[in-house]
């Protein structure tokens, strides 16, 4: 059965992604698995190695088991409230030492797993733009992942919005996006920003391709479509979580492009502290493959670490 996969700190914020996506499962008819990756405080370094106690690594690692088992029991306690014939997810857990950015690929190369979830640290998108750590997983993961904000709780899910460059490849998202659209047949609103110096023609051109290869390839009768005219990305991505309802906002990570545009301004600070919607992020597909080669090497260097603990 396919499998979101939490990635908890133990945090009420953390927490909160939890139970938001235990609701999701439900929904989903999928399984959760709760993930911790732990740091291991290094000795001092030698012959340009580093080392540390087995006893540290067998405490932390069983402080972040006995953690994930407590948590673990809340949400069961949860799922003990519905009624008999509902849909309950299977639970899980499992603990891994290393930088969690490190981790989420091996993660990824489980292919039940469908999707991430992780809370922010403050509310809406502020975290993703003042947390490196948080921009590192969506930088170097190739699964989607869901950004939870601070008390923001699972009721439903009957419209998403895609903001869309309406390039080819953000056709298999679409495809993807029905998936979670199904169960509830909801609304999936693409969304494309016409920036200053974009010409009605070619925008035209543009979106009737796009959604003629949807028409085509698609077999979903509920996505619509709707432009924001005239207006920066920023300005216009603001509008539409301002001023369109929906219940998760969908974006494409595209490395110096589009939702790294977005985070790397720090004007916009203000902006997203006041957004306080679940964001899918969706890895572009033709980054992939670079971020293979990167998981490669380093692969290579955990390997030397683990002989080095062994």
């Amino acid at each position: 059965m396919k499998t979101i996969t939490v990635l908890t700190d133990f945090s009420e914020r953390a927490e909160n992604a939890a139970r938001y996506a235990l609701r999701l499962a439900q929904h989903l008819q999928t399984n959760i698995t709760l993930y911790n990756s732990f740091l291991v405080p290094a000795a001092e370094p030698l012959g340009g190695q580093v080392y540390w106690s087995m006893e540290n690594f067998n405490n932390l690692q069983q402080d972040s088991e006995e953690q994930l088992k407590l948590l673990a029991g809340r949400l069961e306690e949860e799922l003990s409230t519905l009624p008999i014939n509902a849909f309950k997810p299977g639970i899980s857990c499992k603990s891994q030492e290393g930088p969690l950015f490190r981790q989420v690929n091996k993660i990824a190369a489980d292919r039940d797993v469908m999707l991430l979830v992780m809370g922010t640290h403050r509310k809406g998108l502020a975290s993703l733009i003042m947390g490196n750590h948080m921009r590192d997983i969506i930088g170097s993961v190739s699964l989607p992942v869901l950004v939870v904000p601070e008390n923001q709780f699972f009721k439903h899910l009957d419209k998403l919005i895609f903001a869309t460059d309406m390039s080819k490849s953000d056709l298999e998202i679409v495809h993807a996006l029905t998936e979670l659209a199904k169960p509830s047949h909801a609304d999936i609103t693409l969304a494309y920003v016409q920036t200053p110096g974009t010409t009605e023609d070619s925008t035209k051109k543009l979106v009737t391709n796009f959604l003629e290869e949807i028409s085509n390839k698609i077999n979903y009768p509920k996505i619509y479509y709707r432009t924001v005219k005239g207006v920066p990305l920023k300005e216009g991505l603001k509008w539409l979580t301002e001023h369109v309802t929906c219940d998760m906002f969908v974006m494409v990570h595209r490395h110096k492009s589009f939702l790294e545009e977005l985070l790397n301004l720090s004007n916009t600070q203000k902006m997203a502290a006041n957004i306080n919607l679940p964001l899918l992020v969706y890895p572009c597909h033709e980054d992939i493959a670079e971020r293979l080669i990167t998981d490669v090497e380093l692969g290579y260097q955990e390997n030397i670490i683990a002989s080095a603990i062994s």
